[in-house]
């Protein structure tokens, strides 16, 4: 019996040690608002008949003056002809920025958005014939390394 419990004591030090306090497995968060302009005559190109491959800049602001940090990179595809519904595929590949040499998919990331996971929320904000603004809000967990 002492021996069970000499054995249970050493595992909840060694869960201690692993898991308590700061190491590489501590979570990170980042809550971000972002700009996506979709320009369809500039930043895509059609595939096939209902689907468009996509490169769309990523900006820090929503004006005219805001700086190009990256790309949604991916697949947009007419998912549902008689709704007019769309699926859209993409990764957020940061270039400049906090987040540069970053990438953020679906669920995981690269660089500093390693193990990301969490929501991302988006609202069309602008749309003319031209373009179409998205604000996109994102909070995300995710592992520093």
């Amino acid at each position: 019996m002492a021996s069970y419990q000499a054995i249970v004591a050493l595992l909840c030090m060694l869960a201690f040690s692993f898991f308590g306090g700061n190491n590489a497995l501590d979570d990170c968060v980042l809550e971000t608002t972002l700009y996506i302009i979709q320009s369809p005559a500039q930043d895509q190109r059609p595939l096939g008949t209902d689907t468009v491959i996509i490169n769309w800049p990523i900006k820090d602001g929503p004006g005219a003056a805001a700086n190009t940090i990256g790309h949604a990179e991916g697949l947009t595809t007419f998912a549902n002809h008689a709704s007019g519904s769309w699926v859209t595929i993409m990764d957020l590949v940061f270039e400049g920025g906090s987040l540069a040499g970053s990438s953020l998919q679906r669920y995981g990331g690269t660089g500093q958005l390693t193990m990301a996971r969490g929501i991302i929320n988006y609202n069309i904000t602008q749309s003319t014939g031209a373009s179409r603004t998205f604000e996109v809000y994102i909070y995300v967990y995710y592992t520093s390394l």
